[in-house]
């Protein structure tokens, strides 16, 4: 979402998002991991401020970044593909938690690229093009709402959306390596298939709860929690009553999902 504020200056919203499905199939010749997920976006969001100007970057955040940190890279990327020009001043008000599998640095980056590709008149194609060089996570974020999602995680195909649930969240403030996470997967851990996303994806849209909890998946919970086995006590008491509960990502923050109203967080629709 970009909303202009006066001075030249736009407001962008950079959602989070939920793996309700996430498996891994392999590790790919490339070095990549060949993934299938069920990507959703969700309510919690950091807001970008955002401002073209003459020349160089300018980033101020109220939470510390390192200096190659996504959306520096996603301005970097864009110039060298499209051979625009330009400086870029954002403010960052980041509430998504780092390393927490919320996918809070991807969202910056696509929301950055949408704001670009209004700008600079750059067809979606061709952001989808750079979205994949600057995340694996980040293609899926041009789209936000509900995706099928395969390859590294450039590979989305846009599903109906869900509508009519929400979450709570649970972060223990564990900053969870995605690369450590994939190194720790063992090839007896692969699926061999592609599971069942379809199948979990109409689950959803019918309300079969129990059809939800028997096919949620996320390959990389029990290697976080062998890592973290402190975790375990705190889970315990979170998500009582809830139709599932479960991890994003790579980690660290675990999710409990409700019908709508009942969690603090709502599912939220795509473009």
């Amino acid at each position: 979402m970009v909303e202009n504020i006066g001075n030249g200056s736009a407001e962008l919203v950079s959602y989070a998002k939920l793996n309700l499905y996430l498996d891994v199939l392999g590790k790919r010749s490339d070095g990549y991991h060949e993934i299938v997920g069920l990507f959703q976006t969700i309510s919690l969001h950091d807001t970008l401020i955002v401002e073209i100007c003459d020349r160089d970057f300018h980033l101020e955040s109220n939470v510390a970044l390192p200096p190659d940190n996504t959306i520096k890279r996603t301005w970097d990327i864009f110039r060298k593909n499209t051979g625009e020009e330009f400086g870029l001043k954002v403010t960052l008000k980041k509430k998504i938690p780092l390393g927490s599998g919320l996918g809070g640095g991807s969202s910056n980056a696509a929301a950055i690229l949408r704001y670009l590709g209004e700008v600079f008149k750059i067809p979606l194609e061709d952001l989808l093009n750079i979205a994949s060089q600057v995340g694996s996570d980040v293609p899926f974020f041009l789209y936000g709402g509900t995706a099928l999602v395969r390859g590294r995680g450039e590979i989305v195909e846009k599903l109906e959306d869900i509508e009519g649930y929400s979450v709570d969240l649970f972060f223990l403030g564990i900053h969870s390596s995605t690369k450590e996470m994939y190194r720790s997967l063992t090839p007896e851990m692969y699926r061999k298939g592609p599971g069942k996303v379809e199948e979990l994806h109409r689950a959803y849209l019918e309300r079969d709860y129990e059809k939800i909890k028997e096919l949620s998946y996320n390959v990389f919970e029990k290697v976080f929690l062998e890592k973290h086995p402190e975790v375990m006590n705190e889970l315990r008491n979170f998500g009582d009553g809830s139709i599932v509960k479960m991890m994003t990502g790579s980690g660290s923050a675990f999710f409990a999902l409700y019908p709508l109203d009942k969690g603090n967080y709502s599912f939220v629709g795509g473009v």
